[in-house]
């Protein structure tokens, strides 16, 4: 079955269970090509779970296509060189910084293959476009978190063709690396969609050209950040009052009630 050729990625009815919980419920979404989609929602709204199922790593009810493929019609390292994923958490590891964005072209190597001279061409390129180059010999386990963030995109650069997947790609950074990884995002979707799941609005706001807005495993809104990040809906699933400031720039700013109350 063939889904909208036009979208890097289709998501319809997506329901996921977990331990006999369910976790995602009917969620239904499009990736364009070249788009920044931002996914936000509480703690345990299922924001990782999405990802993970979208990447392909959990079960799950629906349909979901990869440029209008259906999901299931793909073998899995079909799958790996269309999309890759960032994950929340760096790993711990020993390997060297080339060594390890270079494991993301096995995707393109048969069982026994040994990386080709353009793997490692396009390994380094990446490496380059991410600013980090210069770390290629570093062990990843000296790496500041920064750092860490540049090298793991620079890995999913060199597997996924069309869709990146990025489960908080900010957090445990500073504000400075923020605005860094997140103007490297904005750069990066010249070439490649982007799903991005984010705590911090303001930002999602700030670099999304769509929200997805999940609450207990529902999509309760989708749009333009400005049209969809409204007040009334941040208090409505963070159950938090916030000020919206749209100029200079979109930023959203809790107010807490033992501050409003003096």
């Amino acid at each position: 079955m063939v889904g909208d050729l036009t979208d890097v990625l289709s998501c319809e009815g997506i329901t996921v269970k977990l331990g006999g919980k369910t976790v995602l419920k009917g969620v239904t979404l499009s990736v364009r090509d070249g788009e920044l989609v931002g996914v936000v929602g509480p703690n345990g709204s299922g924001k990782t779970t999405l990802i993970r199922a979208i990447a392909g790593f959990l079960p799950y009810e629906g349909r979901i296509y990869y440029g209008g493929i259906l999901a299931n019609q793909l073998k899995r390292k079909e799958i790996a060189r269309l999309l890759s994923v960032v994950p929340q958490e760096p790993p711990l590891s020993t390997l060297t910084v080339m060594d390890f964005v270079m494991l993301g072209r096995y995707p393109y190597l048969s069982r026994w293959q040994d990386e080709r001279p353009e793997d490692i061409r396009i390994a380094s390129d990446a490496l380059k476009e991410l600013g980090v180059y210069h770390l290629k010999d570093r062990q990843m386990n000296t790496l500041s978190g920064g750092e860490l963030q540049r090298v793991m995109l620079a890995r999913g650069v060199v597997q996924g063709q069309r869709l990146i997947l990025m489960d908080e790609p900010t957090s445990h950074l500073d504000l400075r690396a923020q605005q860094e990884i997140m103007d490297l995002a904005l750069s990066l979707k010249k070439k490649r969609s982007i799903i991005a799941t984010f705590h911090d609005l303001t930002l999602a706001g700030q670099y999304s050209d769509r929200i997805v807005v999940l609450q207990d495993g529902y999509m309760v809104a989708q749009g333009n950040p400005r049209e969809v990040l409204t007040a009334d809906l941040v208090k409505q699933v963070y159950g938090v009052d916030v000020i919206i400031e749209y100029e200079p720039v979109f930023h959203v700013i809790p107010v807490f009630s033992s501050v409003s109350a003096n």
